[in-house]
C-alpha cells in the first residue's frame, strides 16, 4: 500500500462550531476531517488550529493546502483559492433573552466578537472595536454570557453556533429570543482549496459527495443540530 499523502488543513475558531474541552479540540470540522480521513486510502487530512492573523498571512506559503469552512469570498478567491461544495448556509443572528424588552440597535449594548465583520459595523473591525455600544468578547461562547448574564441587551453570533447551543445546551437555548427572519447578513462556508494542494477541490468533492451520500456526513452534522446544504 503507498503512503497516504499529507493535507495540511488550517482553521481558526471563526469555523462553526468548534468545541474545545480542556486542552481537547473537538467539533464538527475534526469529525469531518476524520470521516474523510476513514473513508478513502489516498490522503490524511491534518487540521492545524491557528490564529485568524496567522492564517490569512500564511495564504502564500505551502503551511496550509486548505482552509477549512470558509467563504471563499473573505478574500480567498483573490489568492487563487478554490470552493469546494457549500458546506454550510450561515447567517449572522441576533439575539437577547426572552422577555428582554426590544431596544433599538442604534441604543441597544451589542455583544459581539472582536475582529469579526458584521453588517452593523460596515464590515469593519476597527469601526467595530470603537463602537461604544459594543462590548468584544474573543469567542461566540462568551457572547452568549454576556446575553445570559445581562451584561447586554442582545448578542450577535452565527445560526451554527446557536444551532449547536440547541443540542449543547438546551435548557439555556429555551431562554433565548432569535431573531431569525432579521439576519445581520448571510453567508456560505466550504473547503478552499488552495492551486499548490496536493488534491484537487474535484477530488475532494468526490469524497464529500460520498460521505453525504453514505449517511456519514448527515450523523455529524445532526450532532452539532446543523442542515447539510443541498449539492
Amino acid at each position: 500500500m503507498s503512503a497516504r499523502t499529507i493535507v495540511n488543513v488550517g482553521l481558526t475558531s471563526i469555523q462553526p462550531p468548534l468545541v474545545f474541552s480542556g486542552s481537547e479540540e473537538r467539533g464538527l470540522i475534526y469529525d469531518v476531517l476524520a470521516a474523510l480521513n476513514d473513508h478513502q486510502d489516498d490522503f490524511t487530512f491534518t487540521p492545524s488550529l491557528v490564529p485568524a492573523k496567522r492564517l490569512l498571512a500564511n495564504h502564500q506559503t505551502d503551511d496550509f493546502h486548505l482552509i477549512a469552512y470558509n467563504d471563499v469570498l473573505w478574500g480567498w478567491a483573490q489568492r487563487g483559492g478554490k470552493p469546494s461544495v457549500n458546506l454550510t448556509n450561515g447567517k449572522d443572528l441576533f439575539f437577547q433573552l426572552k422577555g428582554t424588552a426590544q431596544t433599538r440597535e442604534a441604543t441597544a449594548q451589542i455583544g459581539a466578537v472582536m475582529g469579526f465583520h458584521y453588517a452593523f459595523s460596515d464590515f469593519d473591525a476597527e469601526k467595530l472595536g470603537s463602537m461604544p455600544n459594543v462590548s468584544l468578547v474573543s469567542n461566540e461562547s462568551g457572547v452568549l454570557k454576556l446575553v445570559e448574564y445581562g451584561r447586554v441587551d442582545k448578542g450577535i453570533a452565527s445560526e451554527t453556533f446557536l444551532n449547536w447551543v440547541s443540542v449543547s445546551e438546551p435548557e439555556v437555548y429555551a431562554k433565548l429570543q432569535i431573531f431569525a427572519d432579521q439576519p445581520d447578513h448571510t453567508y456560505n462556508r466550504q473547503f478552499v482549496v488552495f492551486p499548490y494542494a496536493p488534491i484537487t477541490v474535484e477530488q475532494l468533492n468526490i469524497y464529500l459527495r460520498g460521505l453525504k451520500a453514505s449517511g456519514v456526513l448527515g450523523e455529524i452534522y445532526a450532532k452539532y443540530g446543523i442542515e447539510i446544504p443541498d449539492f
